[in-house]
């Protein structure tokens, strides 16, 4: 009797778990389809592909609306990509200003849980068939599925210079700016890991902004204010802070750190999952985050502090190539599996091109944009060529919503989830 009830309660998870699958990853029979959108100020929309079935599509539709509900769904873009089995095709299509599906507002207390659709999609269709349709979509609850993985055996998307989308430094933008997202909006398409770096300009708390590198780019506090807001709508979220550099003043002292600490601790109070927690290598299942309501990491990359305040989780492993050429950083990326160190479970992927701003004038014409659109349109084969993604814990690119790895890290958490239930 208690084999079958074992046996029934399997097959339910196993029905759920399928089920879950079809709304939130990518089952498309024929490779890979999606949309992304622009870090060029135009924010047009973007198709990307990677066709691996024999009998390929014959037309690739952008539409207002999913043509599987409704035919007559306007068309704003079509590509015959004939034999064409791998390409990108920026259009004209904008997307900017869009609001997000679900009441996603920060003053809004009750907002749609579940993955929401923006209105616009991207088909494969073969003898005027619809083989596979898919929208852009924002996944503000994405980890709810995922209560019996490790915080360390996921894999969880992030960004580099998390804060750097805004800076008031005129004529720099190019050179500075690595998003184009607040936090706020970071978090409900998906993003769980944040690269912080701190500068201190006055009197605490509005004395504190994100920085990247010498430029002032962020306010603190109204960012990290918009996590714990995050964090109260969606309950079963977790986010990693990584506090990772302190970059002004030079000498910054004892004190401004503990100012700083401070700052961070009134505002997430009993949201910080302590580091002293978690005995397993991989660390704590997300179940555990949410049985105990604590649900923000702050990693701090001052081992003087973690010490002193069991709150603390160490500075997470950042692997960084710091590469200029495309072909170094696939070669990077594609070598890297995660291992975390000084028993933190937590390993951070940095898949961006970096310019070498010492031989300035041999890089006055890079744009952090176009680097981040020649990494993003290939990073996601980089990534899921031999399911690579399953050695990748976190993975952190620049202008996030010009790749796929929210989706990417989805699908693999489930395989990762499958596995785990099989074995």
């Amino acid at each position: 009797m208690i084999i079958l009830v074992l046996i029934i309660s399997h097959l339910i998870f196993w029905v759920n778990l399928t089920t879950s699958q079809k709304v939130t990853t990518n089952n498309n029979p024929c490779g890979q389809l999606y949309l992304t959108q622009s870090p060029k100020k135009s924010k047009n929309l973007q198709i990307n592909w990677h066709f691996t079935c024999e009998n390929l599509p014959d037309t690739l539709l952008l539409t207002l609306g999913d043509l599987r509900v409704n035919p007559n769904a306007q068309i704003l873009y079509q590509i015959n990509p004939g034999s064409v089995i791998k390409g990108f095709q920026a259009t004209q299509i904008p997307f900017k200003n869009v609001e997000f599906p679900g009441n996603w507002t920060v003053d809004n207390d009750y907002p749609d849980l579940k993955a929401k659709c923006f209105d616009y999609y991207i088909s494969s269709r073969r003898n005027k068939e619809i083989i596979y349709s898919q929208c852009f979509s924002i996944q503000p609850a994405w980890m709810s599925n995922f209560g019996d993985l490790r915080i360390g055996e996921m894999m969880i998307p992030g960004t580099h210079n998390s804060g750097a989308w805004q800076t008031k430094l005129p004529g720099f933008k190019n050179y500075v700016l690595n998003q184009d997202k607040n936090f706020w909006e970071q978090l409900v398409y998906g993003i769980r890991y944040f690269d912080i770096r701190i500068g201190r300009y006055g009197n605490p708390p509005q004395g504190f902004y994100i920085n990247h590198d010498f430029v002032k780019c962020t306010e603190l506090v109204p960012e990290l204010q918009s996590v714990a807001n995050f964090l109260k709508k969606s309950p079963n979220e977790v986010v990693v802070l990584n506090f990772h550099r302190f970059v002004q003043p030079r000498d910054f002292l004892e004190g401004y750190h503990l100012e700083l600490l401070r700052v961070v601790r009134d505002i997430f109070g009993d949201l910080i999952y302590p580091y002293s927690r978690f005995m397993h290598p991989k660390g704590p299942k997300l179940r555990e985050f949410w049985q105990s309501q604590k649900r923000v990491i702050i990693s701090y990359r001052q081992d003087y502090f973690v010490r002193r305040n069991p709150w603390l989780w160490p500075g997470v492993q950042r692997e960084w190539g710091n590469v200029q050429k495309l072909q170094n950083l696939e070669n990077y990326v594609k070598t890297k599996i995660s291992k975390p160190v000084r028993g933190n479970p937590l390993n951070a992927l940095m898949a961006e091109l970096t310019p070498n701003y010492r031989n300035f004038l041999q890089y006055v014409n890079t744009n952090l944009k176009d680097l981040a659109l020649m990494v993003n349109q290939e990073l996601s084969d980089w990534v899921i060529e031999n399911n690579r993604s399953d050695n990748l814990n976190i993975i952190a690119t620049d202008y996030f919503t010009g790749n796929d790895m929210i989706n990417v890290a989805i699908d693999t958490n489930f395989r990762k989830l499958q596995r785990s239930f099989f074995y």
